[in-house]
């Protein structure tokens, strides 16, 4: 039997979580954890290691890109992908996101093929 993927999902916003969760729970190999702060979320990393940090870009306190450089502050977690969630579409905005370790960034809103389709190409492509 094949190990499962985990992915801990980082969002303020209850809806999302919730819609991700229908999404990402209907896939049979991946196991969700969701967090709704930044702290959650090291919580989470550090009770297991996960294959994938799909991540809300604007949350108050602590926002994605500076959840997922401290999170990389840790060895452990140096090589895990991770992809941003984000309704911040201008060119400016996806142009900063371009430039952290995220292996890429998912458009809000989004529909699940395309979620799934990302989260498994994501997985697919970890090294480490």
């Amino acid at each position: 039997m094949q190990r499962r993927s985990r992915v801990v999902h980082v969002d303020d916003d209850p809806e999302t979580l919730v819609l991700v969760q229908l999404i990402l729970d209907g896939e049979p190999d991946l196991d969700l954890v969701s967090c709704s702060t930044a702290a959650e979320a090291h919580v989470a990393a550090a009770a297991a290691v996960p294959d994938l940090f799909l991540i809300d870009v604007m949350m108050p306190g602590t926002d994605g890109p500076t959840l997922l450089e401290e999170l990389r502050a840790h060895r452990v977690f140096a090589h895990v992908p991770a992809l941003f969630v984000t309704a911040k579409t201008h060119p400016s905005d996806l142009e900063a996101l371009s430039r952290t370790s995220a292996a890429g960034v998912v458009r809000k809103p989004f529909d699940a093929a395309t979620l799934v389709a990302r989260v498994r190409g994501s997985l697919a492509a970890r090294v480490g």
